[in-house]
């Protein structure tokens, strides 16, 4: 996998809209599109995408909730700010890698971000599924003044 872009290849990009907090709050069955949570429960077998052992393996304390988008293919994940801020990048790219891992097996993209701060991308992995395999990134927010690389720039102001 591909961290930094190699010259002349184009690499997949995060989408950048930022967390929607009702679809955190509201009741799943008042929007318009289908939104799939951990409270969610299907009728007639495995809900897609299934999140729930990769949560439990790898998400512990850090990991609040989630939300998946089917129609977007996509995985919003809600950090616990307290837990992910002392990590160190490697702590981060760990978590982000094996959450993203079990995201493209199931042919979605992944974001992360802190509830108190929706418009702030913390980590994304980000795959182009029109390859095959799937070509994908991880990007992760730099930590402060710790010198890390900034993989995601800054979005522009909204």
């Amino acid at each position: 996998m591909n961290i930094i872009a190699a010259p002349g290849v184009a690499h997949p990009q995060p989408d950048r809209s930022p967390l929607n907090l009702d679809h955190l709050d509201r009741p799943p069955e008042r929007f318009e599109e289908p939104i799939i949570r951990p409270d969610t429960v299907s009728q007639e077998g495995l809900t897609e995408p299934s999140l729930w052992w990769a949560a439990q393996q790898f998400g512990g304390s850090l990991l609040n909730t989630w939300l998946a988008y089917p129609e977007r293919q996509q995985i919003d994940l809600v950090i616990n700010p307290q837990v992910w801020t002392p990590m160190d990048y490697l702590e981060r790219h760990q978590f982000v890698h094996q959450m993203g891992l079990v995201a493209r097996s199931q042919g979605y993209n992944l974001r992360v971000f802190n509830r108190q701060q929706p418009k702030r991308l913390l980590a994304a992995y980000t795959c182009d599924f029109q390859e095959s395999p799937p070509r994908c990134r991880v990007d992760i927010k730099r930590a402060g003044p710790s010198g890390m690389l900034r993989l995601i720039p800054e979005s522009p102001p909204l």
